[in-house]
């Protein structure tokens, strides 16, 4: 279970090694135009659409997970595969937003289970033949997250395509 601020998230990715310092803003340019297109397309395909702050959220949850995935470095923290939304308590300490007005919709955001080769390398196989030769990662699912019922809250769950 890792907690995901996108912002702190985002400023760790753009200021690690792997991306080189000419890159920096195009990273993040690119970074933020990949998260709206996603939160807007998994608006789109779905018959009863999550609050647009839950998609973007999650959004923010699946560009970290695509960008990272063959490059993590020292510096680049492993989260996952429950991404937990920051709680009121997080945002309240956080230094660069003391003065900031802490917005309700905040506490709303459901914790996204990823299901990914990458935290589930069992899912790189075949289930019938046990080959991990021509099983391949197609994407993600193309209907967005879907709803499930925690133990302790309401989450929701992304899953790859093999």
């Amino acid at each position: 279970m890792s907690v995901f601020e996108p912002k702190v998230v985002l400023n760790l990715l753009k200021n690690s090694t792997a991306i080189s310092p000419i890159n920096k803003n195009a990273f993040e340019r690119s970074w933020t135009v990949n998260v709206i297109s996603i939160w807007k397309e998994s608006r789109n395909h779905k018959n009863h659409p999550h609050p647009e702050f839950q998609l973007r959220w999650e959004a923010e949850v699946v560009e970290y997970k695509i960008e990272p995935t063959d490059k993590l470095g020292l510096n680049i923290p492993l989260l996952g595969p429950q991404f937990v939304p920051p709680s009121y308590m997080h945002i309240q300490k956080c230094s660069g937003l003391r003065h900031q007005v802490i917005e309700p919709v905040t506490q709303y955001i459901k914790p996204l289970n990823i299901i990914h080769p990458f935290y589930y390398p069992q899912l790189a196989t075949c289930p019938r033949c046990s080959s991990d030769k021509e099983t391949t990662w197609e994407g993600w699912t193309s209907t967005g997250a879907c709803e499930l019922h925690g133990l302790i809250c309401e989450e929701t769950a992304l899953s790859a395509q093999l």
